[in-house]
Formats: C-alpha cells, structure tokens, sequence
C-alpha cells in the first residue's frame, strides 16, 4: 500500500465553530489513521496552541504530525521531537512590530510558551479567546526573547487596517518576509523560508511520500500554498471565495456539516 499525507488546517476548516471535529469526522480521520496513513495538523497558530488543540482531539499520536506558525516548526508527535524550524530575524521582528506600532495597530510576537506585547490591548485578548497562551507584557519586546521568533502577528477589527500595514510593507519585505491574512482580523508575517506549502514538501520528502499522494484542506489565504503544493488541493465551502477559485476541489458542505468527508473516503479509500 502506498502511504498518503493529510494536511488540514484546523479553524474553518477540520474544526467547526466550536473548535471540535464533529463524529462523522472523527470517524473518517480513525479510519485513514488505521490504514496507515499519515495524519498532519497545520496551521496559523502557535505550537502550544496546537498541541492543546491537539489533546482535546480524538486522535492517536501514531503517524501524527503537528505543523504550526504557518509552517514555522513542524513536531513528530509520535516521538515527541522537533524535526524543523523557520524563524525570522530579531531584526525582522523589530521592524515589523515597530511598523504597526507606528501605524496604531495591535502587533505581537512569541515566545515557546508566551506571546510577547506591548500592551494587553482588546485585540490581545480578542486573540486569546482562542489562543490559551499568557501574556509576556514589556516595553522591550525584542530584549525579551531568548530566540528569535517564528512569527509575528497585526490584529484588527478592521481588516482595511490590516491593509494598510501590508500595503506599507510590502516594498520591504520582498525577499524576506512573507505577508498573508489568516483571517480578516489576523495579518501574519513569517520568514520567506517559511509558509505552508513550504512545510507540506519538506513534510513529504521526510516521509518518502509522492508528493501525488497529498491532499490538503484549508480555508484563507495562509493555506494558499498548501492548496497549491499538493496532490489534491482541497477549499472547504466556507473558505474564502479567492481560496475557493484556485482550489482543485471545493467540498460541498462546511465546516460545521463534515464537508471534509466524502474527498477524505475517496482519496483514501476508507
């Protein structure tokens, strides 16, 4: 049997507005988990917060793959290690921040266990209802790190916020930075190494899997290069309609209905 690779982002895309994967779903992930299969979660998100996420799923280790910060680091789950890390420079980071402070929109960076801030503003803790990690609160944020960070985040209420502060740094960041919305309200900026798309190839090789037998599911811009990296290239019905359009394949139902489903029984056989 030739092994295959799941890539799934987890917001809007593997989990439904609750945050949890509904049974249907689960069953179907137990099902290629069985079979042999590789499982691999992906997303925007700290790896701390991936690994909670992770726990209140109901999945096995085995030939689980956690990839997280956009594929910024990626964790062998089963063996509890760190296989590979992209970061930006401390020099990158403080631009960026120093950017959006100057543009007076909420930015932040990370450390392994915190995110690092200038201030707990309503977008910070707006950005912890979902992301359960504590907050590092100091003038000097750069000071503050022990190593440079996988990436760096604005948040806004108003997504043309976020578009200005992308506009202003694009000039700057070609070549070295990358710029892309993980949602309205989040604009990510991570290290030209880094990215998802990125991370699913490294991913694939290490595993010895053909890069034909990957399908990957996601719903915003920062699964673009995922979508278009892989074998199959899957944008769930509530994703972005830009993601939808160069998707191989769009799901007929959301998130919240198991839209995931009927492409995951095909692609694997389960």
């Amino acid at each position: 049997m030739e092994k295959k690779i799941f890539f799934t982002d987890l917001d809007g895309t593997l989990l439904n507005d609750e945050k949890e994967i509904t049974p249907k779903t689960r069953e179907v992930l137990a099902k290629i988990t069985e079979l042999g299969h590789y499982l691999v979660f992906i997303s925007g998100r700290p790896m701390m917060s991936v690994m909670e996420a992770r726990r209140g799923l109901p999945v096995s280790d085995k030939n689980l793959y956690l990839i997280a910060s956009n594929g910024g680091v990626i964790y062998d789950a089963e063996n509890d290690k760190i296989l590979r890390e992209n970061r930006l420079t401390l020099e990158q980071a403080d631009y960026v921040l120093k950017y959006c402070e100057q543009a007076g929109v909420h930015s932040h960076t990370y450390t392994d266990d915190a995110i690092v801030s200038k201030r707990q503003s309503e977008e910070l803790t707006f950005y912890q209802k979902t992301i359960h990690m504590p907050s590092l609160i100091t003038d000097d944020i750069i000071g503050s790190l022990d190593k440079p960070p996988l990436k760096c985040i604005a948040i806004s209420g108003e997504k043309k916020n976020l578009d200005v502060v992308k506009k202003g740094l694009t000039d700057w960041a070609k070549g070295q930075v990358q710029l892309m919305f993980s949602n309205d309200k989040l604009l990510e900026m991570i290290p030209i190494t880094s990215g998802k798309g990125t991370a699913l190839k490294w991913l694939s090789e290490y595993l010895d899997v053909d890069i034909n037998n990957t399908l990957a599911a996601g719903d915003m811009d920062n699964d673009i290069s995922m979508l278009e990296a892989a074998g199959v290239g899957v944008a769930m019905l509530n994703g972005a309609p830009h993601v939808r359009e160069l998707a191989d394949r769009v799901t007929e139902d959301d998130n919240n209905h198991d839209g995931l489903v009927p492409i995951l029984k095909e692609f694997f056989g389960c």
